[in-house]
C-alpha cells in the first residue's frame, strides 16, 4: 500500500559498481544510505500534538514501546482509538509498533504482513482532518520513520547479495536477500532502487520471470530508465528464449538511446538467436552508417557475423554426425528401409551444402570486417586473436568434411585447404602474442595450432608460455 504523501526526495543513495562480486556485467550496485536526520527535521519530529498529551492510553502505549512490551502497547493503543477514533498519534504509535515487531522478527520472509499493518497505521493519518501544520508534522515523523525501516531491509539485502563480509555468514543468502527485498518493496513501492536490486537477485537465483516483473516495476517509477536497465530486461527474456519480447524492449530502449552500442549489439544478438541473420547484420550496419571509420563497430559486426555462421556451423557438425551414422548403418539395411536411409542422407548433404555455402560468405564477411579493424587499429591483439579463431574454426569445417568424405583424392585436398587456414591462424595468433605477449590464451591458441600442423618444437614454447 502506498503513503500519498510519502516524497521519494528522502530516499536518496549512493552505490558503486559491483561487477565484480556480483558477476552481473555492468549494471550491479551497493547501495549505502545516506545520513538524512539533520537538526531541522530532528527538531520538527520533536514536536508532538498538544491534544494527545494527556492522555492516560498514549502515554501508556509510550511505555510499552519504551519498555518493549508491544502487545500492551496495541492494547493502549487500541483503546485510544476506541476513546477518539481521531487520534493522529494513536495511529502513529501503532504504526511505529508494528514496525518493530516486523523488524524483531527473525523470520524475515513473514515480516511483510507486519509492514502491511504499519503502512495502514500510518495512511490512516491521511484521513484525519488536521491542520496545514500537523499534517507537515506528521509527514515528516512518518517519513523518517519510513525510511528506516526501508533502509534496513534493503541494505542488509545489498550485503547479503554481494557476500559482504560484515553481514551474518548463512547457506541461502540469496534467498535472504530477495526476502529483505520483497520487504522493502512493501515498505516503499516507490522505490525503483529496491525493484532493480530485487531483479538482479532473482537473476542470481535464475528466476528470470521474477526477474522480469522486478525489472519491469523498477522502470515504470522510472521517467527515463537508464540504457543498462533496457539492456538487463533484454538479457531476462533472452535467457527464456523469449526474443521477440527482447527485441521489443530493445527498440523501445533505441528510441531513448540510438547511439547505443550495446542495445545495438544485443538487438543484433536477440535476431541472430531467432535465426533471423539478415536483420541481425542490418542492425549493426546501421551503427556503420553512422561512424564508417569507427573500428569498434567494424569489430562488433565482425565478430557478430562470425558468431551466426559458427552457429550454421555447429548445425553443420551435427548433420555430418547424422551422415556418418546413416552411411554406417546402411551397409546392414536392405529394401526400403536402405531406399529411406540414402534418402535421408542425400537430404542431409543437400542441406549441408547450403548451410555450408551461408557459413562461408559470413566467414568471408567476418574476415573483411576484422581487416578493416587492423587497417584502422593496427595494435589491437584482441583482434588479431580474433581473426585467428576464425580461420582455427574454418580450418575445423574443413577437417570435418575430409572426415565426411569416401573420396580419398577429396579427403587429400580438404585436408590441404585446412592445413592453409590453420596457417593463417598461426600467422594472427603469432602477432596476438607478439602485441600481447603475457597473455596466455593467445599462447594456448597458438600451442594447439602449432600442434595440428606437426610444428612439435613451437608447440613446446607455446605450451611453456600459455602456463600448461
Amino acid at each position: 500500500m502506498r503513503l500519498l504523501f510519502l516524497r521519494k526526495a528522502l530516499l536518496m543513495v549512493t552505490f558503486n559498481n559491483l561487477s565484480k562480486q556480483l558477476e552481473i556485467n555492468h549494471y550491479q550496485f551497493l547501495f549505502k544510505m545516506k545520513k538524512l536526520l539533520n537538526a531541522s527535521i530532528a527538531f520538527l519530529l520533536t514536536v508532538i500534538f498538544i491534544s494527545c498529551g494527556g492522555d492516560n492510553f498514549i502515554k501508556e502505549a509510550e511505555n510499552g514501546i519504551s519498555s518493549g512490551d508491544y502487545n500492551a502497547a496495541l492494547i493502549a493503543i487500541d483503546s485510544a482509538l476506541a476513546k477518539d477514533p481521531n487520534n493522529a498519534e494513536a495511529y502513529y504509535l501503532q504504526g511505529r509498533v508494528y514496525g518493530q515487531l516486523a523488524q524483531n522478527n527473525s523470520n524475515i520472509a513473514s515480516r511483510k504482513q507486519d509492514y502491511i499493518n504499519m503502512l495502514n497505521s500510518f495512511e490512516s493519518i491521511e484521513q484525519l482532518e488536521l491542520d496545514e501544520k500537523q499534517m507537515e508534522v506528521r509527514k515528516l515523523q512518518i517519513e523518517n520513520h519510513i525510511l528506516e525501516k526501508w533502509s534496513k531491509e534493503h541494505n542488509a539485502a545489498v550485503q547479503y547479495a554481494t557476500n559482504d563480509p560484515s553481514a551474518p555468514q548463512v547457506e541461502n543468502p540469496l534467498e535472504l536477500a530477495e526476502y529483505h527485498l520483497i520487504n522493502a518493496t512493501t515498505i516503499n513501492p516507490d522505490s525503483a532502487l529496491s525493484y532493480e536490486v530485487l531483479s538482479e537477485v532473482y537473476r542470481m537465483r535464475q528466476n528470470y520471470s521474477g526477474a522480469i516483473s522486478a525489472l519491469n516495476n523498477a522502470m515504470s517509477l522510472q521517467e527515463k530508465p537508464a540504457s543498462y536497465n533496457y539492456s538487463n530486461l533484454a538479457s531476462f527474456y533472452m535467457m527464456q528464449e523469449n526474443y521477440d519480447s527482447a527485441i521489443e524492449v530493445l527498440y523501445d530502449g533505441l528510441e531513448h538511446y540510438p547511439d547505443s552500442v550495446d542495445l545495438t549489439q544485443k538487438l543484433a544478438d536477440s535476431y541472430s538467436n531467432k535465426g533471423d541473420y539478415d536483420n541481425s547484420i542490418k542492425t549493426l550496419e546501421g551503427l556503420l552508417e553512422r561512424e564508417p571509420d569507427n573500428p569498434q563497430y567494424h569489430l562488433v559486426l565482425g565478430t557478430q557475423v562470425y558468431i551466426m555462421a559458427s552457429n550454421i556451423g555447429d548445425e553443420i557438425s551435427s548433420k555430418y554426425d547424422q551422415v556418418f551414422d546413416l552411411e554406417r548403418d546402411i551397409r546392414n539395411l536392405r529394401g526400403n528401409e536402405k531406399t529411406d536411409a540414402e534418402q535421408k542422407v542425400k537430404q542431409l548433404k543437400n542441406e549441408i551444402e547450403q548451410a555450408q555455402n551461408r557459413a562461408d560468405e559470413l566467414i568471408e564477411r567476418a574476415i573483411e570486417e576484422l581487416n578493416i579493424v587492423i587497417g584502422l587499429r593496427p595494435d589491437d591483439p584482441t583482434t588479431y586473436n580474433t581473426l585467428g579463431i576464425v580461420y582455427q574454426n574454418k580450418a575445423a569445417a574443413l577437417f570435418d568434411q575430409r572426415n565426411a568424405t569416401t573420396n580419398n583424392e577429396e579427403a587429400a585436398a580438404l585436408d590441404t585447404q585446412a592445413k592453409e587456414e590453420l596457417r593463417k591462424a598461426m600467422e594472427n595468433y603469432e602477432k596476438a602474442t607478439e602485441l600481447d605477449p603475457e597473455n596466455t590464451e593467445y599462447w594456448g591458441a597458438l600451442f594447439r595450432v602449432y600442434t595440428s600442423l606437426g610444428m612439435n618444437e613451437k608447440a613446446e614454447e607455446a605450451m611453456k608460455k600459455a602456463g600448461m
